[in-house]
């Protein structure tokens, strides 16, 4: 987790220089590939970002997982007894035992489903944001020097990704 945030305040870092230059509007010439650069360091944060949220499921996970082991084991000491020597104490302790463990299997498929659905999410945004890097990256190719059509008003990317990772950086956060 140390290691993932230093690397995304460096990647901070980067980007607010490189969204600098692209306010600043002094290198028109290579505004499209500063923008290549910048959907790229957008896509190696939201890989941090990802990679944090997996850590973060894995220690909850890990944690049901210790939990039920022990509700199990107690559970199996419980069941253990003759059933002729159980006080209502005892069968009241099953109960709730019995009752912890659906919970704790129940929070755990939460995790597995959260998980699945976020790799989707995450698979659809890459497809996503790969195919605007390939498309401009065609542009840039496919244009002759001065002529330039279909650019990217850069104003208004920074403006829409910046809302996007506003919203994507909350989420995991919220999730914890």
């Amino acid at each position: 987790m140390d290691t993932i945030e230093r690397r995304l305040d460096a990647l901070e870092h980067r980007g607010v220089l490189l969204e600098e230059k692209l306010r600043g509007g002094l290198n028109e010439g290579r505004e499209d590939d500063m923008l290549v650069d910048w959907f790229k360091l957008i896509h190696e944060k939201h890989l941090l970002v990802r990679r944090e949220s997996e850590l973060i499921y894995v220690f909850k996970q890990q944690n049901l997982e210790q939990r039920q082991a022990d509700v199990e084991y107690e559970l199996r000491c419980l069941l253990n007894k003759p059933e002729k020597d159980w006080t209502e104490e005892d069968r009241a302790r099953e109960k709730v035992l019995m009752q912890e463990l659906v919970t704790l299997i129940e929070q755990r498929n939460a995790i597995v489903n959260c998980l699945d659905e976020d790799r989707q999410r995450e698979e659809e945004e890459d497809k996503m944001l790969e195919a605007m890097i390939k498309k401009k990256e065609f542009q840039r190719e496919a244009e002759p020097e001065g002529k330039k059509k279909g650019k990217f008003k850069t104003m208004k990317m920074l403006k829409l990704l910046g809302n996007k990772r506003d919203a994507k950086s909350k989420s995991p956060r919220d999730k914890s």
